[in-house]
This record gives structure tokens, C-alpha cells and sequence, in this order.
């Protein structure tokens, strides 16, 4: 989701401890249903072609399976490039992705995957997938995606490729595609920005190059005192100090409990990996807010900023000021570029 535009500041410097080791489609005519709409509609000939494209290029390395890429442990991968001749580079960092323009009616039940691919290894880089039976439902006043990734840094030194595959539950499996298309980011992007266009709908993809970057794995987020405030809907993001685009780690809008993992107060956030500038300290925030007034009538909010480190272990406490204190535990890395240099 977009950032709100709120500043925080006043926030505690933490710990570090060191360790070893192309143009919308304008539509006229009315509405149609899903199912409607999407049973007259085929895969275009450009679409194919790219697609094929995609896959000529990844026969020439590995290929991973879909449990290979989702098992791909963010944290893991943070820890291993401290003992490997990393270094910072080019990343891109990804804010949100939008579902527009559709002439379908409201809410979708969107299902799928979105994944980038860079010049490291050209396997996918999970951003979003889910199964049918666990569809989202984008609305036209909340058409973000909740991205679940990437599982580490998107490297941008050669072009990277978007691919999105994207469906909406609507009764027939077989005719439920909403788009599928790749869109490839060699530096610069048109009067519209980066976004993919069909006549189902338009994705656009909000993202920004940061030229020398360290990798930010959040590795745990712990309620140490207190508990979350009964009845508030809750986040959790970070950016830089020098920005208001957030990055959304944890999301729950309905004022129901945080997802904890275990008895220890734990969170189980949706996003762990940020890539950030090494001359810019990240700011970490957590919010809670009523679920009727929205972020504008914050009831509790706490911040802990982090110095960008090219390795080891940054710990962190934010105090909501509503009983509630969060410790967060960032792990560091310098950025893989070859792959080589990637686990086997």
C-alpha cells in the first residue's frame, strides 16, 4: 500500500551486535461479470511471445520448482553472504503493486503469482502467489496486492523481468486469466511508469533503484511487554529517513490480534526483505489505529532507526506508548552478484 505521508520521528538509534560468520486499454461499454468477461478472452499473440521469450532464456540455468522457490529462506540467504566476496550494488526496491483500470466488477478474487527475475541466477524471485482456494479480494478503494517477497534483494545490473500471471476466481478455471505478461525494467520506464496493460486490466508496479545497497532481512518481531491494545487494527513498515515510501511488512486492517507464531510474542510478518541505501538510516514503525478511523486517528505508534551494516546482527525496541513494547532483530548482508556465489 501506499505510504500515508506521516512523519515520524524521534526515533531510538539501535543496538548493533556483530556475528561471524505500454499504454492503458480505454474501455467504453459497460461492466461485465468475471465470467463473463473472461470467457471471451484469449491469451494475445504478443503475451505468447513473451512468455516464450522468458523461457528460452531460463533453460540456459537452473530452473527452480514452486516448492524449490517458496522454501528459498530469506534469512538463510542473509547469513551465508557474510562469509562470500559480496558487495553492495544496484537493487531495486519494491513498494506495491496496483490492480487498475478493469472494467470487471468489484471486488476481484485475485489468484496467482508475481515473480521478478535479475541477472543473478534468472530464477524467480517470488512477490506474490497464491492458490485459488486462498484468493485475495482487491477492491476498487484497495487494489494492492499483499506481496509476500522478494526472498532477498532484486539485483539491477542487467535488466530484470517482472512476470505476472494473474487470474480471478469466476466459476470456470480454465477462462479465469486476468493477465499474463512480463514487463522488463532496463533503467527507464514510460510517461506512465512501469505497469502492464490488457484489455482484462492494468498492473502497475511501484518500485525505485537504490545504486548502493545493503540487504535488510527482518528476521524476528517480538511483543516483549505488554500485549497489542484489544479491538486495533495494526502495522508495520519502514523506509528511509529521507522518504515517505514505506515498505509494508505486516498489514492487519480488521482489529483483530497481530499473527503471532509462537507463545513468546512473536509476529509472523507478511514481508522480511528491504533493500536499503548505505548512506540512509531505515526507519522502522509500528502503528495502531482504530479499524473505522483509519491511520489519520493513530492511537499508538512507536519507531526504531537502524544504521545501514554490511554484516551482522541490529536489535532494536519501539514502544507503542499503549503498553505495548516490540523488539526487532534485523540480520545484514551485502548483496550476491554472481551466481556462482549462490548456494547449490
Amino acid at each position: 500500500m501506499e505510504a500515508d505521508g506521516e512523519a515520524v520521528g524521534g526515533a531510538e538509534p539501535a543496538k548493533h551486535r556483530s556475528t561471524e560468520g505500454n499504454s492503458a486499454c480505454k474501455i467504453d461499454d459497460e461492466s461485465a461479470t468475471t465470467e463473463e468477461f473472461l470467457e471471451e478472452k484469449n491469451i494475445s499473440e504478443d503475451e505468447e511471445d513473451n512468455w516464450a521469450d522468458i523461457d528460452r532464456e531460463v533453460s540456459m540455468g537452473k530452473v527452480l520448482t514452486e516448492d524449490e522457490e517458496m522454501d528459498n529462506d530469506s534469512e538463510l540467504h542473509a547469513h551465508y553472504t557474510q562469509s562470500h566476496p559480496t558487495s553492495t550494488a544496484s537493487a531495486l526496491q519494491l513498494y506495491s503493486i496496483k490492480v487498475e483500470e478493469t472494467k470487471l466488477v468489484w471486488p476481484l478474487h485475485v489468484y496467482g503469482m508475481v515473480a521478478a527475475r535479475d541477472p543473478v541466477d534468472r530464477n524467480r524471485n517470488i512477490l506474490f502467489n497464491r492458490k485459488r482456494d486462498n484468493c485475495q479480494i482487491l477492491t476498487e478503494d484497495d487494489p494492492y496486492l499483499l506481496l509476500t517477497g522478494p526472498s532477498r534483494a532484486i539485483v539491477f545490473l542487467d535488466p530484470v523481468d517482472f512476470e505476472i500471471d494473474l487470474k480471478v476466481k469466476g466459476g470456470v478455471e480454465d477462462k479465469e486469466r486476468l493477465i499474463h505478461q512480463v514487463y522488463t525494467f532496463n533503467g527507464t520506464t514510460g510517461p506512465d511508469g512501469p505497469r502492464c496493460s490488457n484489455d482484462n486490466c492494468t498492473v502497475y508496479l511501484h518500485f525505485q533503484e537504490i545504486v548502493e545497497t545493503v540487504q535488510a532481512t527482518v528476521t524476528s518481531v517480538q511483543i516483549i511487554r505488554g500485549s497489542w491494545p484489544s479491538g486495533l487494527a495494526g502495522k508495520v513498515v519502514c523506509r528511509d529517513v529521507s522518504s515517505h515510501e514505506e515498505v509494508l511488512l505486516l498489514d492487519f486492517p480488521d482489529g483483530s490480534n497481530p499473527p503471532v507464531v509462537d507463545r513468546d510474542g512473536n509476529l509472523d510478518l507478511s514481508r522480511r526483505v528491504v533493500s536499503v541505501d548505505v548512506h540512509k538510516d531505515m526507519l522502522v514503525c509500528v502503528k495502531a489505529y482504530p479499524v473505522c478511523g483509519g491511520l489519520k486517528q493513530t492511537v499508538g505508534s512507536g519507531d526504531v532507526m537502524f544504521t545501514p551494516q554490511r554484516c551482522g546482527i541490529t536489535e532494536g525496541i519501539c514502544d507503542l506508548g499503549v503498553n505495548c513494547q516490540v523488539e526487532f532483530r534485523i540480520a545484514w548482508s551485502l548483496l550476491v552478484v554472481a551466481n556462482w556465489l549462490l548456494p547449490s
